[in-house]
């Protein structure tokens, strides 16, 4: 039994003299979506467009991070879904039409009496009286993703 209890003891004496990792408590502060996750949905969450944000990175959603004058609440308002931030292609200024180019895809604006336009350009005549071509802006309204049109209730000229 002499051997037995000394190699326990041997042991133990051992163990306790063994390098440890320490232990480090985490705590989670994100806010938590009340939006579903379902895919096809108009919901950016599922759809990974708000799960990495990265200005740095053309390829993936930075409605968050960029720096235009879009306050808190218009980005919130863009981040799930009701507009989207890109540039200016196919600007045609005498038929205030152009092409929204967002992440690779392009999208049809348009634009009605009651659009607002906020930033570098304040009315319709200011931002459609320049060649607006590669400009970079942000478009609130509402998005029609099969027919790759957005109805444009505001557009805020970065």
């Amino acid at each position: 039994m002499k051997p037995t209890l000394l190699a326990l003891l041997t042991a133990a004496l051992l163990a306790s003299c063994a390098p440890q990792e320490e232990a480090t408590t985490t705590t989670d502060t994100g806010t938590v979506s009340t939006e579903t996750n379902e895919p096809g949905v108009d919901n950016p969450i599922a759809e990974g467009e708000g799960a990495m944000d990265d200005a740095a990175d053309p390829g993936v959603d930075s409605t968050m991070t960029n720096d235009d004058d879009a306050n808190t609440s218009e980005e919130i308002d863009m981040a799930v879904g009701d507009g989207l931030e890109g540039t200016v292609t196919d600007f045609d200024g005498t038929a205030q039409t152009f092409t929204l180019n967002e992440n690779d895809a392009n999208y049809a604006v348009t634009v009605d009496e009651s659009t607002v336009f906020e930033g570098g350009a304040t009315t319709a005549e200011e931002f459609f009286g320049t060649d607006r071509a590669d400009a970079s802006i942000a478009v609130e309204g509402e998005i029609d993703e099969a027919a790759s049109t957005l109805k444009a209730n505001k557009i805020t000229l970065n």
